[in-house]
């Protein structure tokens, strides 16, 4: 058996780690039934935009960069290829570029981010971008 060591408070006994594991199970299992809300990592992190100030979702991209993603999911037929995200199960945003896995996609803040220029590339990130500089106003 392991042996736990508190060396910041010398006066204190050893722990045997089988005596203290059956407290941290319990701790678990009250977590459980109080139903206790776990993140869910495909969620993101909920943050604003620094230049806009507009609520995003932060995540991981698959080369190890952080991407704002906008909330919500859009028609896919309406969003150009390179501008497609999808978010894994594990929270890592995918540029999908021209694939098409599924009938919606998300799409990066960056792009309708009403601080740099609107993207005319498609009426649906027009219309984002205009929304965002909306609510950037009040």
């Amino acid at each position: 058996m392991a042996l736990v060591r508190c060396e910041e408070q010398p006066d204190r006994e050893p722990v045997l780690l089988a005596d203290a594991l059956p407290t941290v199970v319990d701790g678990i299992r009250l977590a459980a039934r109080a139903a206790i809300p776990v993140a869910d990592p495909a969620a993101g992190t909920a943050t604003t935009c620094g230049r806009c100030a507009c609520a995003a979702y932060r995540h991981r991209t698959s080369g190890g960069y952080w991407i704002l993603i906008e909330p919500g999911e859009w028609p896919l037929a309406a969003v150009p290829a390179g501008r497609r995200w999808r978010v894994a199960g594990d929270g890592t945003a995918v540029n999908l570029r021209a694939t098409a896995p599924s009938d919606t996609c998300r799409i990066s803040h960056f792009d309708v981010c009403p601080a740099g220029p609107p993207l005319t590339a498609s009426p649906v990130l027009l219309g984002q971008w205009r929304r965002n500089a909306r609510r950037r106003l009040n």
